[in-house]
C-alpha cells in the first residue's frame, strides 16, 4: 500500500506546477489536520515528550521532502525514481552495524550490481529525456537523507510508540522547519489555483496519509533490510505513470541500466535470509 500510494507522490509534484518551497509549503501544512485527527481517532495524541523524539526525524523528513520534490521538478522522474531506488542496497550494507541483519553474500553482489545500473542509467540520459545533473544531485541528496531517517524511524518504532502520534509529529516537526525557507525562496506561495490545491490535497491523502502511514506501521513488524526492498516497485510505476501522463522517455541505454538496477534490487531480495515464503515466490515469479 504504502510503495503503490508513494508511486504517485513525482507525478503529482509536477501536477500542481508551482515552485518547489510553494509546493513543500502547502503539501506539509495542510497535511496537519489529517495527520493528527488520525493520530487522535486512533487513541494516541501529541504531547511534548513526543515532539521531542519527532524533532530529528520531523528535520530529516523535511530535508528529504525538499531534495525529493526539487529532483522530481529538475530530472525525469526515471531518473529520480530509480537513484532513489537504491535505498535498499545502502540499507542493507549498514543494517548488519545497526540492527544484526545480515546480508548474504549473493545480496552483496546484486547490490553492487544496481548500484552500476543506477550509474548507467544516471550517464545514458538523452538531451530529451527531461534528466539533468542538478536534478540527479538532488536525488542522491534524498537518497543519502532518508536513509538516516528510515533508520531513524526504524530504531524509534522498535521501541513500540504509536505510529500514527509519532507520524504527527513528525509531520508537525518537518512543517515548521520547511516554513522559514519557503517563505524566505519561494515567488508564488499564495498563487496557487483551485487545481493545484486539489492536487495538494490528493498528494497529502495518497503519499502522506496512505503512504507513510502504512510503511511507519510496517517498520514496526519487518526487518529494515526488508521493508526498504519492498520499495524497489515504486521507479516502475513512478516511471510507467510517467510515460502515459507525460510521455516521458527512456533511451535504450538507460533502458539498459533501468533493468540492471531492478534486476540486482531484486535479487537482493530474493537472497534475504528471512523473507517470507509467499513473498519469495511472488518475486521469484515476477524475476522469471
Amino acid at each position: 500500500m504504502a510503495v503503490f500510494a508513494w508511486s504517485f507522490g513525482p507525478i503529482l509534484v509536477r501536477a500542481v506546477g508551482a515552485s518547489t518551497p510553494t509546493v513543500v509549503f502547502w503539501r506539509m501544512w495542510m497535511a496537519q489536520p489529517f495527520m493528527i485527527g488520525v493520530a487522535y481517532l486512533t487513541r494516541g495524541r501529541l504531547s511534548w515528550p513526543l515532539l521531542r523524539r519527532c524533532l530529528v526525524p520531523g528535520v530529516l523528513f523535511a530535508l528529504a521532502l525538499i531534495s525529493s520534490f526539487a529532483s522530481y521538478q529538475a530530472t525525469s522522474i526515471a531518473n529520480a525514481t530509480l537513484i532513489g531506488a537504491l535505498q535498499p542496497a545502502v540499507i542493507m550494507l549498514v543494517a548488519p552495524r545497526l540492527f544484526g541483519d545480515r546480508s548474504s553474500p549473493r545480496q552483496i553482489v546484486h547490490a553492487c550490481i544496481a548500484f552500476a545500473g543506477m550509474a548507467v542509467v544516471v550517464l545514458g540520459a538523452g538531451a530529451t529525456s527531461g534528466a539533468s545533473l542538478r536534478g540527479d544531485l538532488f536525488a542522491l541528496t534524498n537518497l543519502a537523507v532518508w536513509t538516516v531517517y528510515f533508520i531513524r524511524v526504524k530504531r524509534i518504532r522498535n521501541e513500540g510508540l504509536h505510529a500514527p502520534s509519532f507520524l504527527a509529529g513528525v509531520f508537525l516537526v518537518a512543517a515548521i522547519t520547511v516554513t522559514p525557507w519557503a517563505l524566505m525562496f519561494s515567488h508564488d506561495l499564495g498563487s496557487l489555483n483551485i487545481r493545484s490545491y486539489i492536487f495538494v490535497l490528493v498528494m497529502v491523502i495518497g503519499p502522506g496519509v496512505l503512504g507513510h502511514g502504512s510503511m511507519t506501521w510496517a517498520q514496526r513488524h519487518l526487518d529494515i533490510t526488508l521493508a526498504s526492498q519492498l520499495t524497489l516497485i515504486q521507479p516502475v510505476l513512478s516511471t510507467m505513470w510517467a510515460w502515459l501522463l507525460y510521455s516521458e522517455r527512456l533511451t535504450p541505454v538507460q533502458m539498459v541500466g533501468a533493468a540492471v538496477v531492478l534486476g540486482g534490487l531484486v535479487g537482493v531480495v530474493r537472497h534475504s535470509r528471512r523473507m517470507p515464503k509467499p513473498l519469495r515466490t511472488v518475486l521469484s515469479a515476477v524475476a522469471d
